[in-house]
Formats: C-alpha cells, sequence, structure tokens
C-alpha cells in the first residue's frame, strides 16, 4: 500500500480533498496547485489506501484517476461516495465519449489530462458549489421542529451529521448507504412525527435517482435489518422506525 502524503494545516473554512493518482508526477503537482489554491489535500496512490483512508477520515470532494494500479477508479467512486458522501471528479487520461459517459454515472464531473491546473481548481470549486446548494436544499425540506444539533444521542447510540455517521454504544458505526443515512436523519430530526412516503422520496432523491414509494419500504426493512444487527453485538436497545398505517413512517427511541 502507497504511503499517504498530506498537506500542511490550512484554515478550518478550507475544503477537503481526496486525491487518488498513481502518477507521482501528476499527483505532486495537483496535490501543489490545490494546496495554492486554499484546500487541505490528502493524497494517495492507490485505491486501497483511498478506502483506508475514508475509513478514518472525512472529505468534501474527491479527484480519482479511472486507470489505478489495484483497481478502477469507476468502481471506487461509488465506495468513497457512499462511505463519506463526498463529491467526486474523475482526472483520467481516457478521453472518449464512451469513457466520459460512464465516468458521470458515478462522478460529478469529469476531466480529461493533461488539464489546465487553473481549469481543475475551477472545475472543484464548481463542483463544491454545487454539492452545497443540494446539501442546503436538503435540509431547507427538513419539517420545521426538526432538530438542528450536529450530534444526536439517540439512547446511548449517537447520529452525527456533519460525519454522516450513526454509531452503536460500542462506538461501531452502522453502515448505512447515503440514501439509508438521508432517511433515517430525517425520521430523527422530525422528532417522532410520521413522514409520508412521498417526503421521504424527496429527502432521498440526490441519492437514489430510481427511488419510489417502493423504494422506501425497502429501505426502511434494510435499516431495520441493520439496526437490529447492530444491536445485537452490544446486547442493547436500537433505535426503532415505527409504521403509521396511512402515515408514512417514524423514529421511536431505543426500548430499554
Amino acid at each position: 500500500m502507497a504511503p499517504a502524503v498530506s498537506s500542511p494545516s490550512l484554515p478550518e473554512a478550507s475544503a477537503s480533498i481526496l486525491l487518488v493518482e498513481d502518477d507521482a508526477a501528476v499527483r505532486e503537482v495537483v496535490l501543489a496547485f490545490l494546496v495554492a489554491a486554499g484546500f487541505a489535500v490528502t493524497a494517495v496512490a492507490d485505491a486501497a489506501s483511498a478506502r483506508a483512508r475514508v475509513e478514518r477520515d472525512s472529505f468534501d470532494l474527491a479527484i480519482v484517476d479511472v486507470n489505478l494500479p489495484d483497481a478502477s477508479g469507476f468502481a471506487l467512486a461509488p465506495q468513497l461516495r457512499a462511505r463519506r458522501d463526498c463529491a467526486i471528479i474523475h482526472l483520467t487520461s481516457l478521453g472518449s465519449t464512451d469513457y466520459r459517459l460512464r465516468g458521470l454515472e458515478s462522478a460529478d464531473d469529469y476531466l480529461v489530462k493533461p488539464v489546465d491546473m487553473r481549469e481543475l481548481v475551477a472545475r472543484v470549486k464548481a463542483v463544491l458549489r454545487r454539492t452545497a446548494r443540494a446539501a442546503d436544499a436538503a435540509a431547507a425540506r427538513l419539517p420545521p421542529a426538526a432538530a438542528r444539533l450536529p450530534v444526536i444521542e439517540l439512547g446511548r447510540w449517537t447520529l452525527d451529521l456533519v460525519r454522516r455517521e450513526l454509531a452503536d454504544p460500542a462506538g461501531t458505526v452502522v453502515r448505512l448507504t447515503r440514501a439509508e443515512f438521508d432517511l433515517f436523519a430525517a425520521l430523527v430530526q422530525a422528532g417522532g412525527l410520521p413522514l409520508a412516503r412521498d417526503y421521504l422520496l424527496e429527502v432521498v432523491a440526490s441519492a437514489d435517482s430510481e427511488s419510489n414509494a417502493r423504494t422506501i419500504d425497502v429501505m426502511v426493512s434494510r435499516i431495520r435489518r441493520k439496526l437490529a444487527a447492530a444491536a445485537a453485538v452490544p446486547a442493547s436497545g436500537a433505535p426503532r422506525i415505527l409504521t403509521r398505517q396511512g402515515e408514512g413512517y417514524c423514529y421511536a427511541a431505543p426500548e430499554a
């Protein structure tokens, strides 16, 4: 596994970027330009290092080469997004229309090498602006009474809205997909009020473009199974999702 190279500490307001590029020369040039533009950058050379990084750290955006030595960047991108909900830009030498279209299925932008570093920085800023607006729009759809705390205690469980993590009493993170986390967080923030399937469809729309009413039911079922499995390990009650006939779903605190 290639060693990771981190940039010096930068202002807290700067976005955090994961750069996944196996070509050392390209990696160093891109790293230098992004740091000069004010971003906090972590650079790695392969998919394994990228996966290890997202297990420990959160990132706002990942720049991912397609031809990595141990995996395809096309396969890596959705894995990174599912784990940390970060935006993705592919930076690659593969410039055909077919590759571009395939890349944009899992990424927010696609750039072909060689690329002007000024354009790369501009594209990074544009993607970050788009994702920030999407996050603001999702927050605006929450019910007025929804809690706005960054970390919400659910009995002995914790829901971290900043890191987008649900942790059991032992501190183990429950693996939720991007859409599952959005749905569960919306239910928690509704404070026990039932949310209709149509509303929940809007909540997960950006994370699951194929969602429909049946998808919401399946997603709730998956979340329930994951909560039950996690609760069995520390032998404590798990947060619950209850069905309200004719109204939708609502959050319920763990049973004592």
